[in-house]
């Protein structure tokens, strides 16, 4: 399989992480996505979602809702971003039907790209946000599993960079040019195949390892330097054809911009 690596440039939004919101958050219990009650490319207007939980109890017509989900950061666990706002249509016993009043969280397009919209398996609570993002260009480098990491199968026990690996990564940020000046963003990824939590776990371990090296190697400030575990999302590679899953298995590196 050969390996690869490139530049991309990409627009990025920010704040990077997380919601900022211009009313106080109600605590509602456990509440999700349930499913899309109406069918994408239907020309309906608003689009339907159910949503299920203990905290459907709690809920009223018009409240407003935002929908999250989570992934890995190396000093805090799990952190929480935004995919959407809903507004409650009607509570239906057990279930509360919801529609979708903004599509996507520019504020978490960094980290969860083109899958920063509502998706069923949400989590949900109630808030107001208001997202002000600025946009900035900047680049990016890919460098796959197989380029990286000595034996790009292994467990998180035995993930070790090789040193070709060690030479491409180092290669790789310095072509970046403003990587040193600015926070980077060090996310890894892996092939859809396996659970979605242990895929999410193993790539932000391959993360980390990638991290490690910048900070102990080549000298970067520890503070500006953040791992993130996306497991299998963004894929780059759906064909299922030979090759598809080496491809998919990759970091990117990312400077954040506006820090």
């Amino acid at each position: 399989m050969k390996a690869f690596i490139f530049l991309a440039v990409s627009i990025w939004s920010v704040p990077v992480v997380g919601i900022a919101a211009n009313a106080a958050s109600q605590e509602l219990a456990p509440l999700h996505v349930e499913s899309f009650l109406t069918p994408f490319g239907s020309g309906a207007t608003d689009i339907l979602v159910s949503l299920r939980g203990e905290g459907v109890a709690s809920l009223l017509s018009g409240d407003l809702l935002v929908s999250e989900r989570s992934v890995l950061d190396q000093t805090v666990g799990r952190v929480r971003f935004a995919t959407g706002h809903l507004k409650v249509a009607k509570v239906d016993g057990a279930r509360a039907l919801a529609t979708i009043q903004a599509d996507g969280a520019a504020g978490s397009s960094r980290v969860l790209r083109h899958f920063n919209k509502v998706m069923a398996g949400d989590t949900v609570r109630a808030v107001a946000v208001a997202i002000k993002p600025a946009l900035a260009i900047t680049p990016e480098v890919t460098i796959d599993y197989n380029t990286l990491f000595a034996d790009p199968n292994a467990g998180s026990a035995a993930l070790e960079m090789s040193p070709s690996g060690r030479e491409a990564l180092a290669a790789a940020v310095e072509s970046m040019g403003s990587v040193r000046t600015g926070m980077v963003s060090v996310e890894g990824y892996t092939d859809p195949s396996g659970d979605s939590e242990s895929n999410q776990v193993e790539s932000y371990e391959r993360a980390m390892t990638a991290r490690r090296f910048l900070v102990e190697s080549l000298g970067f400030d520890p503070e500006r330097v953040k791992a993130f575990g996306m497991g299998e999302q963004e894929p780059i590679d759906t064909s299922n054809l030979s090759g598809s899953a080496e491809r998919n298995r990759r970091i990117v590196i990312k400077v954040i911009p506006g820090t």
